[in-house]
C-alpha cells in the first residue's frame, strides 16, 4: 500500500525563533512512524503560502499541513481549491480561529495521530469578487497602493463551536468528481474564505492593529486597537443585499462557520458544512459607545436579542458612497464594493 504525502506550509518568521522550525522537524519525524511521507516547505512572504500549496498539489500531495495561523490558512486554501487534496490545520498563530471550530488539539503528537487517522468532512467556502473596474477604481482611491489580498501570518480572536459531523473518508491525490474550480476571467482573481468576511469595524481594527503588539500579545492587540476604535472610529455606512433583500448597516459579518472572536458568537447558526451564509448586520447607533452592547450580547451568547439583524443567504453584495474595507479570516482585502458567494461542498478538511 502507498504511503501517504503531505506537505506542511509554515511561516518561520511567526511565533518564536527556532521553535517552529523545530516543531515542524519533531512532526515529519511523527509522521513518518505512521506511514505518512512530510516535507516541509517554509513562506518567504505574503501570498506565499498559496504558491506553495498549488506546487505541493501538482506534486501529488495527498495532504497539505497548514502550520501557522488563519492568515497562513486562508492562503492555503487559494491553492487547494479545486483539487483532490485535503487539508489539515495544525494551531500555531495568534487565536486559529478554524482550529477551533475543528476542535484540534495543540499537542502536535495528537495532530499526528488526528491526521493519520484520515477522517475528514467535505466543508463549504465562501468566495469573494470584485470586478476589474471596481479594481481599478479602487487602487486610485488608495493613491495607487496595491490591494493587499493576504498577510503572512494575520489571526483574529475565536469562540469555540460544536463538533462537526467526522466521516473516515480516506485522503486521496486525485480531483474529487463535483469540486468546484476557480472561474476562469479577466477580473481579479475570487479570494476564499473559510470562516468569515467582515465589512466595516472589524476590518478598520485589523488594517490599524499594531504588528508588534500583536507579536508580544497575541488577542490582546485585537482589544486594545477595538477599544480605540470606541472613541476613534468613524464609522462608514454601507448597502448590503443578501439574496435580494437590502439592508444598511456600518459593520457586517458573513459567517461560514461559527467562531468568530475573544469569546464572541456573531453568527451562531453557521456550520461549515451547510452551504449557506448567516449575516449578521449592525445598523448605525447614536454613539460608538452604543456598538459595545451589541459586542455584549455576543459575548454571553445572545446574539438574536441585540438590535443587529441575522439573516441567511446564498449571495451577499455590498456597496457604499464611502469606503469601509473587507476582511476575510482576519486578513485585509480592500474596500467595497464586493460580491460574496457561497461554494458547495468544496473542500475536504482534515478533523478529529
Amino acid at each position: 500500500m502507498s504511503r501517504t504525502q503531505a506537505t506542511i506550509i509554515y511561516n518561520p518568521a511567526s511565533g518564536k525563533r527556532g521553535r517552529r522550525a523545530d516543531n515542524v522537524r519533531e512532526m515529519i519525524r511523527l509522521l513518518a512512524e505512521r506511514d505518512i511521507d512530510a516535507r516541509a516547505c517554509a513562506t518567504n512572504g505574503p501570498h506565499d503560502a498559496g504558491r506553495l500549496a498549488r506546487e505541493a498539489v501538482e506534486r501529488g500531495s495527498d495532504l497539505v499541513i497548514s502550520y501557522g495561523g488563519d492568515g497562513t490558512m486562508n492562503e492555503v486554501i487559494q491553492g487547494l481549491v479545486g483539487s483532490g487534496a485535503a487539508l489539515a490545520v495544525w494551531p500555531g498563530g495568534t487565536a486559529n480561529v478554524l482550529a477551533r471550530e475543528l476542535e484540534m488539539p495543540s499537542s502536535i503528537a495528537r495532530i499526528a495521530d488526528i491526521i493519520a487517522a484520515g477522517k475528514t468532512v467535505r466543508i463549504a467556502l465562501g468566495v469573494m469578487r470584485r470586478d476589474a473596474e471596481t479594481r481599478r477604481r479602487g487602487d486610485a482611491e488608495t493613491n495607487g497602493a496595491k490591494l493587499e489580498l493576504a498577510a503572512s501570518s494575520s489571526d483574529s480572536p475565536v469562540a469555540a463551536s460544536p463538533r462537526l459531523r467526522v466521516s473516515a473518508s480516506p485522503i486521496r491525490s486525485s480531483p474529487v468528481a463535483g469540486s468546484p474550480r476557480p472561474p476562469v476571467s479577466a477580473s481579479p482573481p475570487p479570494r476564499y474564505f473559510i470562516m468569515f468576511a467582515g465589512i466595516g469595524l472589524d476590518a478598520s481594527v485589523a488594517r490599524s492593529v499594531s504588528p508588534s503588539l500583536k507579536k508580544r500579545t497575541g488577542q490582546l492587540a485585537f482589544w486594545v486597537e477595538g477599544i480605540k476604535h470606541v472613541f476613534t472610529w468613524a464609522p462608514e455606512p454601507f448597502t448590503i443585499e443578501v439574496d435580494g433583500k437590502k439592508f444598511e448597516g456600518v459593520f457586517a459579518l458573513i459567517g461560514n462557520g461559527r467562531g468568530y472572536g475573544g469569546g464572541l458568537c456573531m453568527t451562531p447558526h453557521a456550520r461549515l458544512q451547510d452551504p449557506c451564509f448567516e449575516v449578521y448586520i449592525v445598523p448605525r447607533r447614536s454613539n460608538n459607545f452604543a456598538y459595545l452592547r451589541d459586542l455584549a450580547a455576543c459575548a454571553r451568547g445572545t446574539t438574536a436579542r441585540t438590535t443587529a439583524t441575522l439573516v441567511r443567504g446564498l449571495r451577499v453584495t455590498a456597496n457604499s458612497s464611502e469606503e469601509p474595507w473587507v476582511e476575510a479570516d482576519g486578513e485585509i482585502i480592500g474596500p467595497l464594493p464586493m460580491t460574496f458567494e457561497i461554494v458547495p461542498d468544496a473542500l475536504s478538511v482534515i478533523v478529529p
